[in-house]
């Protein structure tokens, strides 16, 4: 049953608008607002705020060997990514190598002031991201963090299957 606070009618279980609150898509999208919010002035020290955080946290840990690997992995445009490896790099943070494989493509390397920097703010989030979920105890924290993985992978998984298969018809097209 709920009840009627102003124009606001409540579920009164769980104390969230009437109608919204099993819906999923408003469940994430405040889950993120909040993420988004707790994690702003955690990562404001890094060029380019999440995103600079999320492309060093990607050279710290080797996932993208470059600029275009990185864009397609951070979801950012190719344009962008390279004005926040620039800033990135001025900061110290990152260096362009070049590909001992291939001399035209240049890696993205974490520095040790990058490192260092990654570390302090990987510590600053584990705690907002603590307390933005003080409602679960840590086992259910990290079911939570299980699932989204899963969810997560798959997803990845499937685009690149969707990938691989756009890529097959378009070899046979040309064959």
């Amino acid at each position: 049953m709920g009840s009627y606070h102003g124009n606001v009618s409540t579920d009164t279980a769980t104390g969230l608008p009437t109608g919204l609150e099993s819906d999923f898509g408003w469940l994430l999208g405040q889950l993120f607002h909040a993420h988004v919010s707790a994690l702003k002035e955690t990562v404001a020290g890094v060029p380019g705020g999440h995103r600079g955080y999320l492309a060093l946290s990607a050279a710290v840990h080797q996932t993208a060997r470059n600029q275009i690997e990185m864009s397609r992995q951070l979801g950012c445009d190719r344009t962008v990514m390279v004005y926040l490896i620039d800033d990135l790099v001025k900061e110290g943070l990152v260096e362009r190598r070049p590909d001992p494989a291939d001399r035209r493509n240049r890696l993205i390397i974490a520095t040790d002031k990058g490192r260092e920097r990654l570390a302090q703010v990987n510590k600053a989030i584990e705690d907002r991201e603590r307390d933005l979920l003080v409602a679960l105890d840590p086992q259910e924290q990290e079911t939570l963090r299980g699932l989204m993985k899963r969810v997560v992978a798959q997803r990845l998984h499937d685009d690149a299957d969707a990938c691989r298969t756009v890529a097959s018809v378009l070899d046979e097209t040309k064959g």
